[in-house]
């Protein structure tokens, strides 16, 4: 039955997988804030399952690294889409296969609160790159989401997202993991120097590694990867601005 699938199918899914591998609690309350944890380990850390924007967790995930707790979140990554639409008396009117193949890229907007937080020691990002499926029923007039989100009206609404499959998954845990986002060509020179490059330059990179798609978002990662302080502004030649990797003292 439609019905039986809802907005947190894949995170109630995904919160039951992790807690069997922790051997973890599942809704537990934070001490005595108005924060609940999807799962308490049995070594007193937390995991928690984002499926959507990762910086709505910026404040709790802050209180946890502040009690000296490990957090890891796990952010689920729709790798490869279908989509299922359903009349409005539940019979399945069609299954199809979406062109769309989301990335980490696309997740990147979602960071730029929490960005700083994924290199304590304590914090860990774990992507899982997944086959979901998505459930959407007829309306019988465009309709608008329960956000107001749509630009344009269109006559379905999602009932939900299941998850199929994961297909590999991604740790960034050390400021080593996030320098991987920055094609290798301009990680270092041959004498092993950090190379200047404007943003012009990391999409071309992320272009011929990744395709356009990915390229797009060139500026926000640096963006991020600035806040973060994996990147420095090294220097400005007129309008152009050119960053390299900060080294560590």
């Amino acid at each position: 039955m439609i019905n039986t699938y809802n907005e947190s199918n894949l995170h109630a899914t995904l919160k039951k997988l992790y807690a069997l591998e922790s051997n973890g609690m599942m809704e537990v309350q934070l001490d005595d804030t108005p924060w609940i944890c999807d799962i308490l380990t049995e070594t007193g850390d937390v995991i928690e399952i984002q499926t959507a924007n990762l910086s709505a967790l910026t404040e709790k995930v802050s209180y946890i690294l502040e009690t000296g707790r490990k957090v890891k979140i796990v952010h689920p990554i729709a790798e490869t889409k279908w989509i299922e639409l359903y009349a409005r008396d539940g019979t399945l009117l069609h299954k199809k296969k979406s062109p769309k193949k989301a990335t980490l890229f696309d997740s990147l907007r979602g960071m730029t609160q929490i960005c700083p937080l994924f290199l304590h020691k304590n914090c860990t990002l774990e992507v899982l790159y997944c086959e979901i499926t998505e459930l959407r029923r007829e309306t019988e007039a465009p309709a608008q989401t329960q956000n107001n989100a749509r630009r344009h009206l269109k006559n379905w609404l999602s009932m939900g997202k299941r998850l199929e499959k994961i297909t590999r998954k991604e740790v960034f845990r050390t400021r080593a993991d996030w320098e991987s986002l920055i094609p290798e060509s301009l990680r270092a020179n041959e004498d092993g120097t950090p190379p200047l490059f404007r943003t012009v330059d990391l999409a071309r990179e992320i272009k011929k590694a990744q395709g356009a798609k990915n390229a797009r978002w060139a500026s926000l990662l640096i963006w991020i990867l600035v806040k973060m302080e994996i990147l420095t502004l090294a220097e400005t030649r007129g309008r152009s601005k050119l960053y390299q990797l900060k080294t560590e003292n």
